[in-house]
């Protein structure tokens, strides 16, 4: 079952009285599409999709911003009257610039209709230029008069519920809190979890496993996927397009090696000629980065804005890119413990980012020394929360007693493979198959 969390999101939107057209962005092949277009099917009497890759005539639609003969007009191209009961959807909308500009006016004067639009942020910063390309055309974003919601690739619970149904996945998500998961779920998910690793989220390729259960033909689908993002790269980066493919490419080595810092060097450049093309990934959500801070000072301050780590968007991305296979992620080999770490390390920021909708770039912190590190510092309102992974068994947490030492933080988060523990004030562990439900163990603790 491919349901996704985003649509609780898509049915609060639809029902408040506050509502105005809506921009749904994420990540290339996240599945926006497929949702929309589900999403019309299971709560609208009717439902349209405008594609603007594929019907470029479109554009002339958008010629003037007047909302009612826009409406008309493509009523007519679908040859079927747009009401307030469709769900009209604008899909690619990258490719027409104008549409995006006319939902300022189709929102305040057509204020009972639904329109959503699925778009990426590498879409949206393509037509920015393209827009500023064309003097001809006196077009702007339309900034305060469209709500915005992301879409993540699908979280482990997702996950959980495509590969072993319903039943499986209420149990799992009715656990509380402060109880532990039960005994006979933890080796299962934890088995489901290096699945996960290698499979990823991106709807596809869970598709894929969850049909024919063979990691080859999940690997080819993943391979068609980096693919056709190496293919936007060429369509939209230009002239830069080797300098980006090649520093996304050092990007999923350097996680695998050992999640260290980026190492400039190692990615064939420097901070002045690869800081344009990191920004254009990033911006792409083809990357995240998690900026080094030595201090507990809120908002966190990165030290001297140069230093910090790179991670895919997808584990299963990741594991495809670096080779990185079920028997490097099920050893207990310690030559290749690192490479499991850094693993683990991307995987709870991809959950994280998903569970709390975190868009932007987050943080992790070491000591002037350099000799202890903390995997990540969760900013939670003016509360900094430092989270550490172990992607095996807790032994001693040097780096977070050093950390604790120092500045006594509040609250502070273990993701492990042991059960939950919640210790308020202490140290609270919580199972790695539980971190797409971060925001419920946040809210015990009172954060």
């Amino acid at each position: 079952m491919m349901r996704r969390s985003v649509e609780e999101k898509l049915l609060s939107w639809k029902e408040s009285e506050r509502r105005k057209p809506l921009i749904l962005l994420g990540i290339r092949q996240c599945g926006k599409t497929f949702i929309l277009t589900e999403f019309g099917k299971n709560n609208f009497k009717d439902y349209v999709r405008f594609d603007f890759e594929r019907n470029p005539q479109l554009t002339d639609v958008f010629r003037d911003l007047d909302p009612i003969r826009i409406m008309k007009e493509l009523s007519a191209f679908r040859g079927k009257k747009i009401t307030k009961d469709t769900l009209v959807i604008f899909d690619e909308i990258q490719h027409c610039y104008p549409a995006l500009t006319s939902l300022k006016y189709l929102g305040e004067e057509l204020p009972g209709y639904h329109i959503v639009c699925a778009g990426s942020l590498l879409g949206l910063a393509l037509a920015e230029r393209e827009r500023k390309d064309s003097p001809g055309w006196k077009t702007s974003f339309p900034v305060g008069k469209v709500n915005f919601i992301r879409m993540w690739p699908m979280d482990f619970g997702e996950f959980v519920l495509a590969t072993k149904g319903e039943d499986y996945f209420g149990t799992l998500d009715d656990v509380e809190a402060d109880v532990p998961l039960p005994e006979w779920m933890m080796s299962e998910l934890n088995e489901l979890y290096i699945d996960y690793l290698i499979v990823g989220g991106m709807p596809e390729a869970v598709q894929t496993w969850v049909d024919t259960q063979d990691m080859d033909e999940v690997r080819k689908v993943q391979r068609d996927i980096v693919r056709s993002f190496k293919e936007d790269m060429g369509k939209y980066s230009g002239e830069n397009y080797q300098r980006i493919s090649a520093l996304w490419d050092s990007a999923a080595y350097q996680v695998a090696e050992a999640g260290n810092r980026f190492n400039l060097k190692k990615a064939g450049g420097t901070n002045k000629t690869l800081s344009d093309p990191i920004q254009w990934l990033l911006d792409a959500d083809f990357l995240r980065r998690t900026w080094e801070v030595n201090d507990d000072s809120v908002p966190p301050n990165p030290r001297g804005g140069i230093y910090y780590k790179l991670y895919l968007p997808d584990t299963g991305l990741l594991t495809c890119m670096a080779g990185i296979d079920r028997p490097i992620l099920v050893s207990k080999d310690e030559s290749t413990s690192k490479i499991r770490g850094a693993v683990a390390e991307n995987y709870i920021l991809t959950q994280m980012s998903s569970a709390l909708d975190i868009e932007g770039d987050t943080y992790f912190w070491t000591n002037s020394k350099g000799d202890a590190e903390v995997d990540f510092e969760l900013l939670r309102g003016m509360t900094l929360v430092p989270v550490e992974v172990k992607s095996g068994e807790v032994g001693r947490l040097k780096s977070l007693e050093t950390y604790c030492g120092r500045y006594s933080p509040k609250e502070v988060l273990v993701f492990s493979n042991r059960n939950t523990r919640i210790n308020k004030g202490g140290y609270t562990f919580i199972p790695l198959y539980m971190a797409w439900k971060l925001e419920m163990y946040l809210e015990n603790l009172g954060l």
